[in-house]
């Protein structure tokens, strides 16, 4: 990840994953892939709201976004 993640505004891939509905499993992929900024710090990934709505954004770009399910 080329910027530092502002500590006031992380949250967990489990926060992260209520927040987008999407799975924690699917954010901890996309962590490793780089596809979501994100670090780990420990055994936990972290991330910010801001870079879970980037991605969903990049997604509806790409036309890989469902209105039915919002992701």
């Amino acid at each position: 990840m080329t910027e530092e993640l502002k500590a006031s505004e992380l949250i967990t891939l489990k926060e992260a994953a209520e927040y987008s509905g999407l799975s924690h499993d699917y954010l901890i992929q996309l962590a490793n892939r780089g596809r979501l900024k994100a670090q780990k710090y420990g055994r936990f990934w972290l991330t910010t709201k801001r870079a879970v709505d980037e991605y969903l954004a990049s997604r509806q770009r790409r036309g890989a976004y469902r209105e039915d399910i919002g992701s």
